[in-house]
């Protein structure tokens, strides 16, 4: 059974490029790159949102230390990829970091989309 993703944008995509677009896009856990539209985790489901990649202004990733709440400790690191659209800026949680590189590396390749802070 096929579910139509949500756009997180104002733009979106017609019915009928979208689902050819969801189902043959490059997967990187919870999320995919296709040739319209990057799709991303929503409520819990993986790739059940996107943002047309005509809205996306740029894409960067960000790191962050877990800290333990009694220690003090560092634990490790949180790697977001962060998404600037229709003049907003949204992060989402990668679990590992090589599959966040393979993604903004991707993006390099299919798109001119800016990666990286300006």
């Amino acid at each position: 059974m096929y579910i139509p993703p949500k756009s997180l944008s104002e733009k979106t995509l017609p019915p009928e490029k979208l689902r050819p677009d969801r189902t043959c896009c490059t997967e990187y856990e919870d999320f995919g790159l296709g040739d319209e539209a990057l799709y991303l985790e929503k409520y819990a489901i993986p790739r059940m949102g996107y943002i047309p990649l005509s809205a996306i202004e740029r894409v960067y990733k960000r790191l962050a230390v877990s800290k333990g709440a009694f220690e003090g400790k560092m634990y490790g690191t949180l790697c977001y990829l962060v998404v600037r659209y229709d003049g907003q800026e949204k992060a989402f949680r990668f679990t590992h970091e090589e599959n966040l590189d393979a993604l903004l590396a991707a993006f390099r390749e299919k798109t001119k989309i800016p990666v990286g802070k300006a």
